[in-house]
């Protein structure tokens, strides 16, 4: 019954096949379904133009599935756009390598330092309020410093 209404509807099978198949893209995304969707209203298209039986437009739909497929993966496989702020999100990351100057001691191993208008926990060699130090990596929150000979 269901097979005698999908052969009455003819090319349009393919154009209606197409279009469920891109609306369960829209519900369940994950640019999948939208490349069967777009070969099914391929097909359909030129079920419309052409007599053919429905084993050639049922080969045609798989091989412009498996093309549009391959070509889609490799179009959108490709790798993050740069930003011109990589450490927008890991604001830690951003600070290593950078000098900034002690305003208070590094005791024991431990201490604070200014940056912008934040105090961050740091770790290192003692030293005096006013050293110049060099952010080398970081765990967490708290920076790992070390004395800057430079400048």
């Amino acid at each position: 019954m269901v097979l005698d209404f999908v052969r009455s509807l003819g090319p349009w099978a393919w154009i209606i096949a197409g279009l469920i198949l891109l609306g369960l893209e829209v519900l369940a995304p994950g640019n999948v379904f939208v490349w069967f969707g777009i070969a099914a209203l391929i097909t359909g298209g030129l079920a419309l133009v052409t007599a053919l039986g429905w084993q050639a437009y049922s080969l045609i739909f798989v091989v412009l599935a498996v093309v549009l497929v391959v070509a889609g993966r490799r179009y959108f496989a490709r790798g993050p756009a740069v930003s011109e702020q990589p450490f927008l999100n890991q604001r830690a990351a951003g600070l290593v390598g950078r000098r900034y100057v002690l305003t208070e001691p590094i005791v024991d191993g431990h201490g604070q330092v200014r940056i912008d208008d934040t105090k961050w926990r740091i770790v290192g060699p003692d030293l005096p309020s006013g050293a110049k130090v060099r952010v080398v990596s970081v765990d967490g929150v708290v920076l790992a410093v070390t004395a800057d000979s430079t400048g």
